[in-house]
């Protein structure tokens, strides 16, 4: 590799206040050292933490256009930090206020936030549009990682970083297709829209019956359309009278005095009833039934009182005579008023009659409004019902459609890996390389097409043997690191930056070796390799090296230490304590 092709790296760090401690990097191992005044102080209360190593990462992401950190603003506001770098030869200088963290100066030009971001991922990235997900704040990280979580996998730089931006960011710097990534990303969202928009129809009050009742569309469909064929007949036929309100009523009257006719009526049948029971009555007396009484019972009847009989059968048979006379007269009385009421019941029937006719062929407006308003509303049942139905269809074709491109673009993925051989070849021997130097384990990187219906275009799977060893995690994340700034794809970086946490759970040994490999790869390259260490990390690994070795590959290489002594001591020449790590 030639030294030309590598263009960005790190000057110094520095500050308008005289207290702050300038970092200077140089090509090659840049160390900045955490040291104990006491060396042999066994008291674990006095540490490493608050001279100032981590917030060195802090402040060049503050200086390169990190979010706001309000911790800075609180605790040490108006302070004017400076970051000088280098790219493809010209020296830039970035100017940034903690009180004023809206705003940074490019060598003195005043920037938003946003059209800074803008200008340094084209400087580093060679990028002036950027695909969504994709940022210089989320492509640096992957240089000098910087929360704690940072440090939790290989593949993890930025703070809940979701799955598909991790990926997108990862194959960018690997150099693998991206459109691919997006693609699927694409695809896997027009998915999801499709899925929810069949569950937003099934919301709808129509549907949402229509669902809850368990209906076959198709049926329902067909029931709606003959109910709507017989409403539009029945409105088509019906007639709409202007007084059908009034021969209602009329109607309505005729119907009660029918009533009352078929009452009277039926009281004069009683009463000729009556009269024709009494006149069929033979209430007569013969004087010859008397006499013969009388006979019988042998007792003679005086003359007189036998003519007084006579006279009174006589007088009695003339009542009779006349009461039926008065019964006849009465039943002819009667017999003529009940032909009067079967006459009128008959006039009023007909007339009822006709008003019924008129209103059963005959609607009123609110019968007809009526119609129509039961009308629409199947209509609109049948119109909702339809379009689920068509919209049903096109979901399924568009499925199935779905379905296909996954499987294309996973042939295609799967095409792309075979016809780049070479690109995957250099990844895995790069990393393998670098993994030698720890383990005689087999190691290396896998990346293969993700076939399942989510957004992850690729698989990228980092392995060393027995994987679940004290050590290997941290061992995984300076390998990466490292092949992502040997491989040089997309990018200009010069540098990697390390926090102390890499090499706090690290068997000494492999501390002494990440040194020795980073003086192997990356300071013939004309590399920068910053780290932060504590001065026990170094010294827990300078008895595996010989003397001018640890002193050309440590000793010489600490550009800055940081101890506890004094306030003055730490990077920024106070003491504050500072909680800085959660970004607002």
């Amino acid at each position: 590799m030639k030294k030309e092709e590598y263009t960005v790296k790190l000057i110094r760090l520095s500050s308008d206040q005289k207290e702050f401690h300038t970092i200077p990097f140089k090509d090659g191992i840049n160390l900045i050292v955490g040291k104990k005044k006491d060396s042999t102080d066994k008291n674990t209360k006095n540490t490493y933490n608050g001279v100032g190593k981590s917030l060195a990462v802090y402040l060049i992401h503050f200086c390169l256009g990190s979010n706001k950190i309000t911790a800075f603003e609180e605790k040490i506001p108006n302070w004017n930090f400076f970051l000088e770098f280098e790219i493809d030869g010209e020296q830039y200088k970035v100017r940034r206020n903690t009180s004023k963290q809206s705003n940074i100066f490019l060598n003195d030009e005043k920037y938003t936030l946003k059209n800074f971001r803008k200008r340094m991922l084209e400087l580093n990235f060679n990028l002036t549009e950027a695909p969504k997900n994709m940022s210089f704040n989320t492509l640096f990280p992957r240089f000098i990682r910087r929360d704690r979580a940072s440090y939790n996998n290989y593949f993890s730089y930025v703070v809940k970083e979701q799955e598909y931006p991790r990926l997108l960011n990862n194959a960018f710097l690997l150099g693998l297709n991206i459109e691919l990534v997006q693609e699927k990303k694409k695809l896997r969202e027009f998915q999801t829209a499709t899925e929810n928009m069949k569950k937003s129809l099934e919301k709808d009050p129509v549907l949402k019956e229509h669902f809850s009742h368990n209906n076959d569309t198709e049926i329902e469909i067909n029931d709606l359309q003959e109910s709507i064929n017989y409403l539009e007949e029945e409105l088509e036929s019906f007639k709409i009278a202007n007084n059908y309100d009034d021969i209602e009523k009329e109607a309505d009257l005729l119907a009660c005095k029918l009533k009352e006719l078929s009452n009277e009526r039926t009281l004069v049948e009683s009463d000729i009833s009556s009269i024709l029971k009494t006149l069929e009555m033979k209430s007569e007396i013969s004087t010859e039934k008397i006499i013969s009484f009388y006979e019988n019972v042998k007792v003679e009847i005086p003359e007189m009182v036998n003519r007084k009989l006579n006279e009174s059968i006589s007088f009695h048979n003339g009542l009779l005579e006349k009461r039926n006379l008065r019964l006849q007269k009465e039943l002819k009385k009667c017999r003529l008023e009940l032909k009067r009421l079967e006459d009128k019941i008959s006039e009023k029937g007909d007339s009822l009659d006709k008003h019924m006719g008129y209103l059963n062929t005959h609607g009123a407006l609110d019968e007809f409004s009526s119609l129509n308003r039961v009308l629409n509303e199947e209509r609109i049942k049948l119109d909702k019902l339809l379009e689920y139905q068509k919209i049903m269809k096109t979901y399924k074709k568009k499925l199935l459609s779905i379905t296909s491109e996954y499987s294309e673009k996973s042939l295609e993925t799967q095409e792309y890996i075979e016809h780049n051989k070479a690109l995957l070849d250099k990844i895995k021997s790069t990393f393998r390389e670098l993994t030698k130097e720890f383990y005689d384990k087999g190691s290396g990187i896998k990346v293969e097409s993700n076939d399942g219906e989510n957004t992850l275009r690729y698989n990228i799977d980092v392995r060393i043997q027995d994987d679940s060893s004290d050590g290997v995690n941290e061992v995984k994340i300076l390998c990466y690191d490292l092949m992502i700034l040997l491989l040089q794809l997309n990018h200009k970086m010069k540098f990697v930056f390390h926090d102390s946490r890499l090499f706090s759970d690290m068997d000494p040994r492999q501390r002494g070796t990440v040194f020795k490999l980073v003086n192997k790869t990356i300071v013939p390259n004309g590399l920068q390799y910053i780290a932060t260490v504590n001065e026990d990390q170094l010294e827990s690994f300078k008895d595996n090296y010989e003397d001018d070795e640890y002193n050309n590959i440590i000793e010489d290489n600490i550009i800055l230490e940081l101890t506890d002594e004094s306030d003055e001591s730490k990077l920024l020449g106070i003491q504050i304590d500072m909680k800085y790590e959660k970004e607002k």
